[in-house]
């Protein structure tokens, strides 16, 4: 795995000058084969796979040779002077003479030629970076967040945990539901997509739950995730009947080239547990990124990263934040005091953070605490359920009707037209709802830049089935 540093215009200058003098040799350094540019990597892939060192310099050379046809449209004579003296290979005094000139005069302008032809490959191999990490970024899932807060530190130590060449090869962020467990896991990817590390990068969400409510086994949870990483690292995999046949692929795959694979939303041990026992033979070079409640048993080959509670000063800062995001004013006056208070009830963890300010336009501040603190002490689901309850509450009929059924949908979300059908809400309906239950923190946006899905965290799924889908008529109202 390599690190692509960051262009530098001096080096690159250095480094098309050393290619350029070794244009008609058949070995090279990794300088003078230019190998820390994509294009250069692009075209030694499309020339051939065998990564000889005749391969390695014929990719170079072509390269260099549209930026000098490009060159050639801005300056005729610098491109002319670069050809006559490395391409055909020509001395000084030869060029001198072909352009009636000084010696002096050619070495300066060849000096000036290649600084130019350096800025040409800067601005293709810029191009082609912002193309490469937007094709990336277009399937990762939207960010469910505009600011984190309190991960900093931990976002900087991930990263450098993926991006060095060695150990560990999984990283797994634990936490309890609400974390920001994702939120992070999805920083710390777009943050890696610049660093160019990775060959692939492929974001998969767990599904713990078939649509009745039933969890898979481990192996079925493994099974999936090896036919979703067929179609997305080798899409001819798709075709091929045996589970056998998808693994052998896919691990060839995360063998021969770097990938990085994000395993998002693990909740049970023993999923976790059997994914762990089997993920290590697929990676190096290729590395995982889970996310998951659950604490892996203690191995040498996986490296746990726990995702506390905010501090007060964190928690602070998120709830003034989302509090702008949404368009609740009433933060807007809220004292220290206030912050101090919202905390020691509610404590640092974001999701029920959110939730309390989502309630702030149509209850007091004292009114929602003062139900929150009839919590047993410590208990902190019993918190949260106070917390959707209260919700619940707020909730107009057509958002509630759309609520009830968002159990019913798959972890990777639903679509507008197949959530109308459930919920029997028309398209009218259906996106004030939707609009409703974003803005009080219940709705997800999943799905793909091209392709918007919707639906529910883990911790609200929970509360739907535990209070209000059994619930009678006449209890929900």
């Amino acid at each position: 795995m390599s690190n692509w540093p960051s262009l530098r215009k001096e080096q690159l200058q250095t480094n098309v000058h050393a290619a350029l003098r070794a244009w008609h040799s058949t070995g090279g350094t990794q300088m003078d084969l230019l190998a820390d540019l994509l294009l250069v990597q692009k075209r030694q892939t499309a020339v051939a796979q065998n990564g000889s060192p005749a391969t390695r310099r014929l990719a170079t050379n072509q390269v260099l040779l549209e930026a000098i046809d490009e060159l050639e449209t801005q300056d005729q004579k610098a491109a002319r002077v670069l050809r006559a003296r490395f391409i055909d290979n020509s001395t000084l005094m030869a060029v001198a003479n072909k352009l009636n000139v000084s010696e002096h005069s050619v070495s300066r302008l060849q000096r000036v030629a290649i600084e130019q032809l350096a800025d040409v490959l800067y601005g293709r191999e810029q191009t082609y970076r912002h193309e490469q990490a937007q094709q990336i970024e277009i399937r990762l899932p939207p960010a469910t967040y505009t600011r984190l807060f309190g991960l900093e530190e931990a976002r900087t130590a991930i990263k450098k945990l993926l991006l060095q060449a060695e150990t560990p090869w999984v990283v797994a962020l634990v936490g309890m539901g609400g974390m920001g467990k994702t939120a992070l896991a999805d920083a710390v990817t777009r943050q890696v997509i610049g660093h160019f590390s990775f060959d692939q990068i492929v974001w998969v969400r767990s599904e713990p739950q078939t649509m009745s409510g039933h969890s898979h086994s481990p192996q079925l949870t493994y099974e999936d995730l090896i036919t979703t990483l067929a179609g997305s690292l080798w899409p001819e995999a798709t075709a091929m009947r045996s589970l056998v046949q998808r693994l052998l692929a896919v691990r060839q795959v995360l063998k021969q080239r770097p990938c990085l694979v994000i395993i998002d939303n693990l909740e049970s041990e023993t999923d976790t547990a059997y994914l762990l026992a089997h993920l290590n033979d697929l990676a190096n070079p290729s590395k995982f990124l889970l996310t998951t409640r659950t604490r892996p048993v203690e191995q040498t080959t996986v490296y746990s990263f726990n995702i506390d509670e905010l501090s007060l000063t964190d928690a602070a800062l998120l709830l003034r934040h989302h509090a702008r995001d949404i368009g609740i004013r009433a933060m807007e006056t809220a004292t220290e005091a206030d912050m101090a208070h919202i905390y020691q009830v509610v404590g640092g963890n974001p999701l029920a953070l959110k939730l309390v300010v989502s309630l702030l336009d149509l209850l007091p501040l004292s009114q929602i605490l003062t139900h929150l603190t009839h919590k047993p002490s410590g208990a902190v689901e019993e918190m949260y359920r106070h917390i959707y309850w209260q919700t619940w509450n707020v909730l107009s009929p057509p958002a509630r009707q759309l609520l009830q059924v968002m159990p019913l949908v798959a972890e990777s979300g639903g679509l507008p037209a197949y959530l109308c059908t459930l919920s029997d809400l028309t398209e009218a309906e259906l996106w004030p709802a939707l609009q409703e239950l974003r803005h009080r923190s219940l709705l997800e946006v999943r799905g793909t830049l091209e392709e918007k899905r919707y639906g529910i965290h883990r911790l609200t799924e929970t509360f739907l089935h535990t209070e209000i889908i059994h619930w009678s008529d006449n209890q929900i109202e």
